[in-house]
């Protein structure tokens, strides 16, 4: 199913599912005071560091399953990873949906998550990490998922990794995770339930477009809920208004609390996936610093999801339109024509003796390349 239908999704208003936890960070970071495992050592002072165009994030994905609808495709971890890059870039489809009140504290993080090619031990790897566990469902009390000892996985060296764990988590929730510095490096990371990690359009639940993911590296990058405190307004952003409480749904606009109006499709409320659509600008600064304060070994030197060599790109071709919804227009005689998704693997192969146009509709919304003789290019298809 195409990821374009997603734009059909915007306006639908899902009802509430009372019975899942949309996050459980806060409940979390307190379990973790009863344990003893809370630092509470963090010093944090925001220095507003200039951003440069691209952070990237290497990634690895846990998945744990028991059983066959567990280990989620590949496809679905891609389609996670690239719902992160759109957020994170600012370049998701939903930007427009963003009521005038706020078109300009629209936060640009500027954060590239790509799966990691190589393994601990430098071979050659997928970035997705498949483990076999005895273990029905996970208990976010105990961590035991992040335990190979426990039926679960220890973690990648965490200061060089984001560290993910798909798994089946008990008590209906959607997922947790870790701010910089709180706990020590083995349970550092994002937990996320198996059925609302990535995209999944065959799903009824409003919780399948991967925003979970987006909300949860929030929390990882020192992000605390728009709702924290209320009134009191202590998320440390100026531009995300007062909110009194978790907004659910998909509310008609505006929604009013605290004597303001409602960032309610904020990234870091507790809306439908459909109606969640930004981070502001302050929300953005305070993740950049944090990565760079807290997190600045997981900045990797170089793009690690494109197995393409990006020194062969090239402006030598046209192809229009780009961004493109059907059909990219050429006109090449005698050419063959490659087309591969940023990960590398072959989507089309073709040797056309002319060609005005290649079809692209089939194509899920993301990054592709093209290649066109020796001639490459990067094209979105929308």
């Amino acid at each position: 199913m195409r990821f374009t239908i997603y734009m059909l999704l915007i306006y639908l208003s899902f009802p509430v599912l009372s019975q899942v936890d949309r996050c459980s960070f806060d409940e979390y970071r307190q379990i973790l005071k009863n344990r003893g495992l809370y630092k509470e050592c963090k010093n944090y002072s925001s220095q507003y560091y200039s951003m440069q165009d691209t952070y990237t994030i290497p990634v690895v994905v846990h998945i744990l399953y028991n059983n066959d609808g567990q280990n989620i495709s590949d496809e679905r971890v891609y389609s996670q990873i690239e719902v992160l890059n759109q957020d994170y870039s600012a370049s998701n489809m939903s930007l427009d949906n963003i009521p005038d009140e706020f078109q300009d504290v629209i936060g640009e993080v500027g954060f590239a998550f790509c799966l990691v090619q190589k393994d601990l031990d430098g071979n050659d790897f997928s970035g997705i990490n498949r483990v076999y566990t005895e273990v029905e469902s996970f208990n976010m009390s105990d961590d035991a998922m992040k335990r190979s000892s426990e039926g679960g996985v220890d973690a990648w060296d965490s200061e060089n990794y984001l560290n993910f764990w798909v798994c089946n988590l008990s008590g209906n929730l959607l997922g947790f995770a870790t701010m910089p510095g709180d706990v020590s490096a083995e349970l550092d990371g994002v937990v996320v339930d198996y059925e609302y990690f990535g995209v999944d359009l065959s799903s009824s639940s409003p919780y399948n477009l991967g925003r979970t993911a987006t909300h949860e590296v929030g929390h990882y990058f020192n992000l605390e809920h728009t709702f924290y405190a209320g009134c009191s307004d202590w998320d440390s952003c100026d531009d995300t208004p007062s909110i009194s409480s978790p907004t659910y749904g998909c509310p008609e606009f505006p929604q009013e609390s605290c004597n303001s109006i409602d960032m309610t499709m904020n990234y870091m409320d507790y809306t439908n996936d459909a109606c969640m659509h930004m981070f502001s600008s302050c929300q953005a600064e305070l993740m950049i610093d944090a990565l760079l304060t807290y997190r600045p070994n997981l900045i990797a030197a170089e793009d690690c999801s494109v197995s393409i060599d990006e020194n062969t790109y090239t402006n030598d071709i046209f192809i229009h339109p780009n961004p493109v919804l059907d059909k990219i227009f050429l006109s090449i005689e005698k050419s063959s024509i490659y087309l591969y998704d940023i990960y590398g693997r072959e989507i089309l192969s073709n040797y056309y003796l002319d060609k005005d146009f290649l079809d692209v509709s089939f194509l899920h919304s993301g990054t592709y390349i093209i290649i066109i003789d020796n001639y490459i290019q990067k094209f979105i298809k929308r």
